[in-house]
């Protein structure tokens, strides 16, 4: 798409206004700012709008632009998939999709060897809660409902997952009431520490302990799994003390529930390792990922 005159991108932001959700915007505030920005194309870290702005992506896109826009390896391998097969028999799979589960399998942590694919994150969460209760049914458990999660977490926008987040970027007041069975705790927050811990470690302790009080509290057969980010974009990327992860994989192994790490944001090189349960040496029982998979050239996600 070329460069657009402003008359023309005047038009387009009034049809946006008319026909659009435009996610997580409200029409009144972009009509009063002459919103919204329409991009055109992307290169690296650089995206242009139609009047031909160029500015560097610091977002990269919502935490998924991994390997940068205009990847032509990637558009051409994904041309020439669709001229061969876009879908298959129920039942079936393809070869595209086999390689890749083999490769999660390689470079997932620990023993993990096993993908179920998903259009998104929020998906791949939503499998893992399924996946959860499903789990505890067969093994004779079915008490075991409840998801423990943190207070300003994000986990996706369907309604299992939101439950179980506590962004302000979903007013949930708009959405309630939400699937049984969500509990919340504190974040192991350093610089706000919810206990008034004073370092990094004393938080994450004390944080920690406050996952196995809730626990305890509930009964530790009602609960399925502990659904965690290794680190908490909402509240700005909070990296929680060394003690943190190991802490919460001892505390579910004490009382058998599941520990689900929600990689879909840190996953795939974003934070140095691979996957950020691996700082800590981690591994997890199940592990959601998205975004970074793709670097966002086809929604997909997958547990």
């Amino acid at each position: 798409m070329t460069q657009q005159t402003s008359t023309e991108v005047k038009n387009l932001q009034e049809s946006a206004l008319e026909h659009l959700w435009v996610y997580l915007r409200e029409p009144s505030d972009m009509a009063e700012k002459g919103d919204p920005t329409i991009y055109v194309s992307g290169k690296g870290v650089h995206v242009t709008d139609a009047l031909g702005n160029t500015s560097i992506d610091g977002m990269s896109g919502l935490w998924l632009k991994n390997v940068g826009y205009g990847r032509t390896e990637i558009a051409d391998a994904a041309y020439e998939q669709m001229l061969k097969l876009t879908y298959m028999p129920l039942g079936t799979t393809t070869e595209p999709t086999i390689r890749l589960a083999q490769k999660i399998s390689e470079i997932a942590p620990g023993d993990m060897t096993r993908s179920f694919f998903t259009s998104g994150g929020s998906e791949a969460v939503e499998t893992a809660l399924k996946l959860s209760r499903a789990y505890f049914k067969r093994v004779g458990e079915p008490n075991r409902t409840k998801f423990i999660s943190r207070k300003g977490s994000y986990h996706g926008a369907t309604m299992g997952a939101m439950a179980l987040g506590g962004s302000h970027l979903y007013p949930k007041i708009d959405y309630e009431p939400f699937m049984p069975g969500g509990l919340h705790v504190a974040q192991p927050l350093p610089y706000r520490c919810e206990f008034g811990g004073q370092t990094p470690e004393e938080c994450a302790d004390l944080c920690a302990n406050a996952v196995e009080e809730m626990i305890k509290f509930h009964d530790p057969e009602t609960i399925a799994a502990v659904i965690a980010e290794p680190i908490s974009s909402p509240l700005g990327c909070v990296v929680p003390g060394d003690t943190y992860w190991p802490r919460l994989r001892e505390i579910c192994d004490r009382y058998g529930c599941l520990l689900i790490a929600d990689e879909v944001i840190t996953g795939f090189g974003r934070t140095g390792k691979m996957f950020a349960t691996g700082h800590w040496g981690v591994v997890p029982d199940i592990m959601t990922v998205a975004k970074g998979i793709t670097s966002g050239y086809i929604p997909m996600g997958g547990t």
